[in-house]
């Protein structure tokens, strides 16, 4: 192994020695970077070789090589760059080789070796590189993609972009992604060659190249998609945004779209691209526009009167309202008119129906916000967010206490129906209420939380403790902490809770905090090691605590707590004063 290394630092030494002629480095310098290579050799060497010593070798190079460039300017030397720069350059190329053939597998590594050759501008490598990535990672097509990407847009060889593309979708033939990228890249180059012949003024009508100026290449790849995702209607008509990015692709977007009429004119997603292509210009779009795309959809959910076809309709129109700035009013009065068509006829989804109310409200139709609500719920009874939503649109309506009855009465009816492990947003939203206008129904809306199921109940009865202290002081809180500590499920933070509020105190009582520390070890002592850990400490830090106790309770814990290796680890930070 030796003799390797001293051959290899052999080779180094001419470097080093221009280095130091020319004065980039000092003698003292080029023996440190002879020393840190010879350590590096040494440990590529060994019969275990580590991806991490290859990497570090390789990023001590391209600092090294950085700090060429850095002297150089400084001095203003410019020469002697085959002998030093080129020779480093040269090294970490064979260090990339030599990782890339123990560690083909690792995809970063690669890219790594890439991003270098980029940053070289070594066009050539970069080519190389990513051939021979290919030949291992050949079922990747997020890999292809880039090849072809780097060839079309960096080394400007269409030839060899379209080649990376066809050789991916031979192993790859069901990436959506390849036969995607394929058709955009046909059509970059098509856009390129009308370009450039504008500008020479020599656009023949007729001649070899007409095809391909007109995109006929792409229409060919489309074609082929087509064939290989026989039922995929979805794929077909994504090559369309794409088509649209292009102003010579009409005909493609017409046969695109005939295709899809003709195969799956059954579809709502067909429906839904023939209609929003007459959406498809650049910038704003115009009432007859909306209008001939509104035509299309009236058929459309006449034809297929699905939840989903006309979930696409109102889709449309939310699509307008965040991107047109003119017509809002009127396109908005549009969606609502649209909403409750839907709604009439039992085909508005549970989305398009929070919309509805959103809208409602956003376009300040507050008299009708309530009847909105109801029709919502009526038609989605099981749904939480339709239910939360009509309780918050129940209680912004309300003023007082007076006027809680209709809160109250929705919220009875939503509990009814909902899903009770998921009614926590419910309880949310009355409590709420109940604070903003200092309900005296609080109380029992807490109570009646904390009997739910426990996905309600544990984390109510936090809320409740908490609540009890701040309004009615620390007496009623221990009563109302006494009463729940029994009634199970409980929760670690519950017990946490109690902690603070008797720690918040002016002189915190060490009877009340050992029993609530008691009561907690009883439920979740065998899992909770930092109650132990917190127990301990209040042990030692409280005025009237027993210090002796720590000793005792560490006994308790190790025999209770089902793995005790976290415990005992900070057990000894806390002991030796490095936990907080």
């Amino acid at each position: 192994m030796a003799e390797f290394v001293q051959q290899r630092i052999e080779e180094m030494l001419p470097e080093l020695e221009q280095m130091e002629r020319v004065k980039l480095f000092t003698k003292e310098e080029a023996r440190s970077i002879l020393k840190k290579r010879k350590a590096y050799e040494y440990k590529l060497r060994r019969k275990s070789k580590l991806k991490e010593d290859f990497l570090q070798y390789i990023q001590y190079e391209i600092n090294v090589l950085n700090l060429v460039r850095k002297r150089r300017q400084k001095i203003g030397y410019t020469f002697k760059r085959v002998e030093i720069d080129v020779a480093i350059v040269q090294r970490i190329h064979k260090l990339f080789q030599l990782a890339l053939s123990r560690f083909q597998d690792d995809v970063k590594l690669w890219l790594s070796h890439i991003q270098f050759s980029k940053q070289r501008g070594e066009k050539a490598s970069v080519s190389r590189i990513y051939n021979q990535m290919l030949q291992i990672h050949t079922r990747k097509p997020e890999l292809w993609i880039l090849a072809a990407k780097w060839e079309m847009e960096d080394a400007l060889s269409t030839d060899n972009a379209r080649n990376f593309l066809q050789r991916g979708l031979r192993f790859n033939p069901k990436s959506k992604e390849l036969w995607r990228e394929s058709y955009r890249m046909e059509l970059l180059y098509a856009d390129k060659l009308r370009k450039r012949s504008e500008i020479l003024g020599a656009m023949n009508e007729e001649g070899p190249s007409d095809a391909v100026l007109k995109g006929m290449v792409a229409l060919i790849v489309f074609r082929k998609a087509v064939e290989e995702f026989d039922e995929d209607i979805e794929m077909w008509l994504s090559f369309l945004p794409i088509a649209r990015l292009f102003d010579f692709t009409q005909p493609h977007q017409t046969e695109i779209l005939n295709f899809a009429r003709e195969r799956h004119g059954d579809k709502e997603v067909t429906w839904e691209a023939v209609a929003k292509q007459h959406l498809a210009a650049q910038g704003a779009i115009s009432r007859k526009m909306e209008q001939r795309c509104c035509m299309v959809f009236e058929e459309a959910v006449k034809n297929i009167p699905t939840e989903h076809m006309w979930d696409l309709y109102l889709g449309m129109y939310l699509e307008l309202l965040q991107t047109q700035t003119k017509h809002l009013d009127m396109r908005g009065a549009r969606f609502l008119e649209l909403c409750e068509r839907a709604s009439d006829i039992g085909l508005l989804s549970q989305q398009m129906a929070l919309q509805w109310i959103e809208a409602t409200s956003n376009l300040g139709k507050v008299e009708s916000l309530l009847q909105v609500c109801s029709k919502c719920t009526k038609q989605h009874p099981t749904s939480v967010q339709l239910w939360t939503r009509h309780l918050t649109a129940v209680a912004e309506t309300l003023v007082n206490e007076d006027t809680q009855q209709s809160l109250f009465d929705v919220f009875n009816k939503a509990l009814k129906l909902v899903d009770p492990k998921e009614s926590l947003p419910l309880y949310t939203v009355v409590i709420n209420w109940c604070l903003a206008v200092n309900s005296s129904e609080i109380e029992q809306i807490f109570k009646r939380g904390c009997e739910a199921c426990r996905e309600v109940s544990v984390i109510l009865k936090e809320q409740y403790l908490e609540w009890s202290a701040l309004t009615q002081g620390i007496h009623t809180a221990r009563k109302v902490y006494n009463g729940l500590k029994s009634q199970k499920p409980l929760s670690v933070e519950f017990f946490l809770c109690a902690v603070r509020l008797e720690k918040s105190q002016v002189e915190p009582r060490i009877k009340n905090l050992r029993q609530i520390y008691d009561d907690a070890l009883s439920e979740f002592g065998e899992s909770e090691s930092g109650l132990w850990l917190d127990y301990i400490k209040m042990e030692l830090e409280h005025p009237k605590g027993q210090p002796e106790n720590a000793s005792k309770l560490h006994w308790r814990a190790v025999k209770t707590l089902t793995v005790t290796d976290r415990f005992m680890t900070e057990y000894t930070l806390l002991q030796t004063g490095h936990l907080d």
